[in-house]
């Protein structure tokens, strides 16, 4: 039967002239969509093709991946040339409703039915319900022939672009029916494009269909993407979404209205719009609740161990499991497992279980992995993420904790474990004395004003607590760029180390008027205005070798007491230092009074050093000076090599590489 009518249809098409697309003459139809030029070519040839016979194309991918803004470009492009568009989309609410998809793609087509063979119509209108005899079962077969019958009858005027989204949510009888077309379309100017969520394996068309995975997008269009989504993020922020969306374009459109709610993402977890969260955890409500209960320990477990996860699964479900609990999850494509790692298959399903769980399980959950683990600092990380409360032990824990961190050069880490210990103080005091820590940590190492003032903010300094009124004085002025020619801050520094040293504090003094030598020479101080920054640093009683005293004088006087520094700094260039920012403070000072055979030294082993202990905030700064100093040795390939990695990695880490004057 179905030979035959693909034979009257041929017939009838030879006679009739159909309307022909119109053609891409050789320029590419622009698109908004980034990076999915593979995609839209596909279809434009589908489409430039469809009056030489019909054809089934499959696009299966990811979540998110893009598959339904793929479809929605192929509707605008078939309607630009002429081409009718039907179309169905699956709903998991829907998909024990019998012909609930067919309905939706052939309601356009029903006024034709008066044409179909009285029990091809009476089959179809019994399956939409539109029948006094709608209780009887339609024969399923006969309502495939109904709806190929439709389609060519359709397809004999104008063709047509038949679109299945989500089709893995259509239900069974609609599946059987587009999988019948799907096999009889090689005569009809008739194109059957259907989308598919990765992990089911749908019956569609034969082996000759055509199929195509839609891959994440590459980094380059990534990060275009995002830049037009959310043109102005923060370099953190930018780096951040990159990586937790791994080319996925739903989350990068996404990730960037659900920050704008949080305070900064400095945090572990992204929060995640209502939108991701149902996209990447829509087959969660499916898994047995043992399986639930593995996904739930493996989202805020900092380990991939299979054996990790189950110990503490066990200890959440006080009782034993096998390895087969994790077969639905990996089914259902939330997982990948192997005998040494349970891996998201992508990080924001691990976000979206992290955000459905509520509260109360999440501390059990962490209760459960602090029991089993057996490295101290993991534990400790458990153990207060399953606190309710302050905890001053374990917040003492922690402080011990970011000391052995610190050792190690991770100073990202010590500053998130700073702020975990000041969540766990008890008082205001302890939690601002460990916020100051971390907002230290974060300006002069890492480089991060947005960090620097969330975390400030969070320290609630009052002007009664003058050394801690110093010490966020000393942060914010370190995150102010070079050369930024403002006098008045020198007397405020200046203020602000007294303070510091009437506390107690005469390193922070000493680095609060260094900062004040600096804005000497920016700002072409008066001499009046660079005595009282000397007159302040006599007042601190340094030795006379100690490297601020010697950038002080070298910033503030560089022709006066030129000779003087480079003695001192001669002295000094004999031994190893082994701070990294003395290095910085000594080779700036031998750049500014011209010593630059000194500088080169210096400058080599602050680079060095800062390297060895992930301190990467200052790194471009030093690469500059050591490349200046470089440059004016004579060593113009050292020169070249260090200005050039200064540019690139203080693009990398948004921090400033070199003396810059504010824009007027």
């Amino acid at each position: 039967m179905a030979k035959r009518h693909g034979r009257r249809m041929a017939k009838r098409l030879k006679k009739t002239a159909l309307p022909r697309p119109k053609q891409r003459e050789g320029v590419p139809r622009s698109t908004s969509l980034q990076g999915r030029e593979t995609e839209i070519a596909l279809i434009d040839q589908l489409l430039d093709r469809i009056d030489q016979g019909g054809s089934n194309l499959v696009v299966s991918g990811a979540t998110g991946i893009g598959k339904s803004a793929i479809l929605d470009e192929a509707k605008s492009r078939a309607r630009e040339c002429g081409i009718t568009v039907l179309g169905m989309t699956g709903v998991l609410a829907e998909v024990h409703i019998a012909f609930a998809g067919l309905e939706q793609a052939l309601r356009p087509l029903m006024k034709q039915a008066k044409s179909l063979a009285s029990r091809q119509r009476s089959a179809l209108l019994n399956a939409f319900r539109m029948s006094d005899d709608a209780a009887a079962s339609p024969d399923i077969w006969l309502v495939a022939l109904a709806t190929l019958s439709l389609l060519t009858e359709g397809a004999g005027h104008k063709p047509i672009l038949l679109i299945a989204d989500d089709a893995q949510w259509l239900d069974e009888a609609t599946r059987d029916v587009l999988s019948f077309v799907s096999r009889r379309l090689s005569s009809d100017p008739i194109v059957l494009l259907l989308a598919v969520r990765e992990g089911f394996d749908l019956p569609f068309g034969d082996a000759g269909t055509l199929r195509h995975v839609v891959p994440p997008l590459g980094n380059v269009d990534a990060a275009r993407l995002l830049d037009l989504q959310a043109p102005g993020l923060s370099r953190d922020l930018h780096c951040r979404f990159l990586r937790e969306a791994a080319g996925n374009p739903l989350a990068l459109v996404e990730l960037p209205r659900a920050i704008q709610a949080a305070d900064h993402g400095e945090g572990r977890w992204l929060p995640l719009t209502e939108r991701l969260e149902r996209a990447f955890c829509s087959r969660l409500s499916e898994l047995p609740d043992v399986t639930r209960t593995l996904l739930s320990v493996a989202a805020e477990n900092d380990g991939t161990s299979p054996h990790e996860i189950m110990r503490a699964s066990e200890v959440l479900l006080d009782g034993s499991i096998g390895v087969d609990v994790f077969a639905p999850a990996i089914s259902a494509r939330l997982i990948e497992f192997d005998a040494t790692e349970v891996r998201f298959r992508h990080p924001l399903v691990r976000s979206a279980i992290h955000q459905v769980t509520d509260v109360a399980t999440r501390k059990k959950v962490h209760a459960a992995l602090a029991a089993i683990i057996e490295d101290q600092d993991r534990r400790l990380w458990h153990r207060a993420a399953a606190t309710i409360g302050p905890d001053d032990e374990l917040a003492v824990e922690h402080d011990l904790m970011a000391t052995r961190v610190l050792r190690r050069g991770a100073l990202t880490t010590v500053v998130e474990i700073l702020q975990i210990a000041a969540k766990l103080s008890s008082t205001k005091k302890a939690r601002r004395e460990r916020l100051l820590r971390a907002a230290e940590f974060a300006a002069v190492d890492l480089g991060r004003p947005t960090l620097v003032e969330h975390l400030l903010r969070g320290a609630e300094v009052d002007g009664s607590d003058r050394l801690s009124a110093a010490r966020v004085g000393w942060c914010r002025e370190v995150g102010e760029p070079q050369m930024a020619n403002d006098p008045r801050k020198i007397s405020a520094l200046i203020g602000f180390a007294d303070q510091a040293h009437g506390a107690g504090a005469k390193d922070l003094a000493s680095s609060l008027l260094v900062r004040a030598a600096q804005r000497c020479l920016w700002s072409n101080a008066s001499s009046d205005v660079r005595a009282s920054v000397l007159a302040a640093a006599s007042q601190l009683e340094l030795p006379e070798l100690d490297p601020r005293l010697i950038a002080i004088s070298a910033y503030v006087e560089p022709l006066q007491q030129g000779g003087e520094v480079y003695v001192k700094l001669q002295a000094l260039s004999a031994g190893r230092l082994g701070d990294p920012h003395i290095g910085r403070i000594l080779g700036s000072a031998a750049n500014i009074i011209g010593a630059f055979d000194l500088g080169v030294s210096f400058l080599a082993e602050s680079n060095a050093e800062l390297r060895k202990q992930a301190r990467i905030g200052n790194l471009p700064r030093v690469l500059f000076a050591q490349a200046w100093s470089e440059m004016e040795v004579g060593d113009w390939v050292g020169a070249m090599r260090e200005a050039e990695e200064a540019v690139r990695l203080a693009e990398e880490v948004e921090a400033p590489y070199g003396p810059r004057r504010p824009r007027s």
